[in-house]
């Protein structure tokens, strides 16, 4: 009694023949990839890192390089403003380089913004380390490590008055990651 009434049987139809075969469309710009395919991975965050740790390792030794040729006629203002250029212009370098490599992944732009600040840092405190031994010899850097091993840090935070110091890390970290995921993006 759960059905009022038999199911009906359909007449046998002949079977309709298949529709004539339309050429293929292009795939919709948003979704390259057929349904039940993954999207391919873009970048690699592996070259990212390593091509940033190049970078930012050269870049802090040839900016303590040219703190050792320019130190006899570098003002504190000249050494400001050529650490704040200095950190710009990694972080468009290596910004550029991430974003490009590491595509739009933005876990690839955060290991480069770190090593542009460390780079930045480096670059300052190393350079007052060859400064020293260029204008002192060995016998006045011994004896700075004996008696005070943080004087290169304090030369970089004295030396860049706290705030162009923070505003160098700034300008690396953030226009590290700016840059990258501006180019990655268009990538």
């Amino acid at each position: 009694m759960s059905q009022p009434w038999p199911p009906q049987q359909q007449p046998m139809q002949p079977m309709q023949p298949a529709p004539p075969m339309q050429p293929m469309q292009p795939m919709q710009p948003g979704y390259p990839y057929g349904p039940g395919l993954p999207p391919q991975r873009q970048g690699s965050a592996v070259k990212a890192f390593l091509f940033a740790w190049l970078i930012s390792g050269v870049a802090a030794s040839v900016f303590a390089g040219l703190l050792v040729a320019s130190y006899e006629d570098l003002s504190k203002v000249g050494l400001r403003i050529m650490y704040v250029v200095f950190a710009l212009v990694l972080a468009v370098a290596v910004g550029a380089m991430a974003g490009k490599v590491g595509g739009p992944n933005p876990g690839a732009y955060v290991v480069p913004s770190l090593f542009v600040m460390a780079a930045v840092f480096f670059g300052v405190t190393n350079g007052f380390v060859f400064v020293l031994l260029d204008a002192g010899g060995s016998d006045v850097f011994e004896a700075m490590i004996e008696d005070d091993p943080g004087a290169p840090a304090e030369f970089w935070w004295k030396g860049l008055k706290g705030g162009i110091a923070l505003l160098g890390l700034a300008i690396g970290g953030g226009g590290t990651f700016g840059m990258a995921s501006i180019v990655g993006k268009r990538r």
